[in-house]
């Protein structure tokens, strides 16, 4: 998180004494939603597990077409297959719940071209990047939170098994958006983007049980409670024996998430060349 911080702080100091048409800063509100293993069937079904996100934001307008953007993000993302309708998912019985911190750097692409105080008053757009994004999953177990990627759930760490898998992943994000004029210093701009993540681990659950007896005694018997809990799923004090190997997840595609951002952006420089001698200077905006 920390290591995020200095990122997102290094890029806005290098972007406030860059020479550009214009800068903008802001701040935002959505929400973020997960897509993986342990979402419902269906994204509509799956909207109810949407948490609230904040994003601060730097973006650097290098004509009326074209801007790059450094986002930080802090959110939340969850996953319960109680929440689907298939039967086999309701057995499973997992669920996840994880912070989310994103840095970002994205480009923008205006369709009609957009810049402060002129005549478009909307603009859309399309962006895409790269991103950076910490996450840690966690679950109850008798009303006691567990930090899961410790545990190694499907064996992470004993002798045969994969290693345990790194809490700090990358994504691409892209997406579709539209920026809205208030007046000359001052917009606003909602956007949805996807991200395609470069890890099937947000959720904890990737590949295959490991036989409660074998995995309580690699990992310990809160990582063999959790790693399956198909037993609590019937109401049964002893878990159901499921033999190493037999499918827990799909391994086949990595996880995504998703966000929807309302955005408002303060314009804070005015007449900046793009190539010229001038630097920025800082405007207080106009309301």
């Amino acid at each position: 998180m920390k290591n995020l911080l200095l990122i997102f702080v290094i890029s806005i100091c290098g972007l406030s004494t860059a020479k550009a048409q214009y800068l903008e800063y802001g701040l935002g509100i959505g929400g973020s939603v997960y897509w993986g293993d342990l979402n419902s069937p269906d994204f509509s079904s799956n909207l109810s597990n949407t948490h609230v996100s904040v994003q601060a934001m730097a973006k650097l307008n290098f004509s009326k077409y074209i801007a790059l953007k450094g986002n930080l993000l802090y959110g939340k993302l969850s996953g319960d297959d109680s929440k689907s309708f298939l039967a086999w998912q309701k057995q499973r019985n997992l669920n996840f719940t994880t912070t989310l911190i994103e840095f970002a750097v994205l480009g923008e692409y205006h369709l009609f071209g957009y810049n402060f105080g002129e005549e478009n008053p909307i603009s859309p757009y399309f962006t895409a990047g790269l991103s950076a994004f910490y996450f840690n999953p966690t679950t109850e177990l008798n009303g006691v939170s567990y930090a899961l990627q410790p545990l190694g759930t499907e064996g992470q760490g004993m002798p045969g098994f994969a290693s345990k898998y790194n809490r700090l992943s990358l994504a691409i994000p892209f997406g579709a958006g539209a920026k809205f004029k208030v007046n000359d210093q001052v917009n606003f701009s909602i956007d949805i983007l996807a991200r395609r993540t470069f890890t099937d681990y947000i959720d904890d659950v990737s590949t295959d049980y490991v036989a409660y007896e074998e995995l309580a005694a690699g990992n310990g018997p809160i990582a063999a409670s959790l790693g399956n809990r198909i037993g609590e799923f019937f109401g049964q004090d002893q878990p159901v024996n499921v033999a190493t190997g037999q499918q827990r997840g799909g391994a086949n595609v990595k996880d995504y998430f998703f966000t929807g951002m309302v955005t408002i952006t303060f314009k804070l420089n005015k007449n900046v060349r793009l190539f010229g001698s001038h630097r920025h200077r800082t405007d207080c905006p106009k309301f």
